[in-house]
């Protein structure tokens, strides 16, 4: 955690605390692996105000997908964190541990106003290819093709936009080429 996501010390007026939930029943309880760090941040979302953006119907994907011959799918890795906070915002952010109080630099998962700015952040990235060939629910992308040469162009035409945006995916949830898969949790 220390590694992946940037905050710092800070006093803040706010402070919201940490929670460990379980991730993976898979791993025995006593695990440190089987838990995720995350943030209660319930009373500061009860008061927050903020602009709303709607997120795509996952349905409506799903049937806007064209039947073509060569898609793939990846994810943005750990999507909310690739993208900085608003420095007005950062003591908003704020959590308290029994080692101090800090700040996320980048935006956490938790804050109610987060998801929505980050599905507008990827169809502004996106914005060119959106609707013709990609499609985006949070930081599940799809892109499809009618056939594998067009497919190679498109993948291009994403990486770039994603690399101009200092954007990175993650690689064990990327399904280049394929005639089949899955997107959002169906086929």
């Amino acid at each position: 955690m220390l590694q992946e996501v940037t905050f710092h010390p800070i006093q803040s007026p706010y402070a919201s605390p940490v929670v460990l939930t379980r991730k993976n029943n898979v791993l025995p309880p006593d695990s440190l692996e089987a838990y995720r760090f995350a943030i209660d941040y319930q009373k500061l979302n009860a008061i927050a105000k903020y602009q709303r953006y709607p997120l795509p119907g996952i349905d409506d994907l799903i049937t806007n997908i064209p039947h073509t011959n060569t898609m793939s799918t990846f994810d943005i890795k750990s999507g909310y964190f690739q993208l900085v906070i608003s420095p007005k915002d950062i003591e908003k952010s704020a959590f308290i541990t029994r080692n101090g109080t800090f700040a996320f630099l980048r935006k956490p998962f938790g804050l109610s106003r987060v998801a929505p700015n980050y599905q507008k952040a990827i169809e502004i990235i996106s914005k060119p290819v959106l609707g013709r060939f990609v499609m985006c629910y949070m930081d599940d992308v799809i892109i499809t093709s009618p056939s594998f040469n067009e497919h190679i162009d498109h993948l291009k035409q994403v990486f770039t936009m994603l690399r101009d945006a200092g954007l990175t995916l993650n690689k064990d949830k990327c399904y280049f080429a394929r005639d089949k898969l899955k997107y959002l949790g169906l086929v």
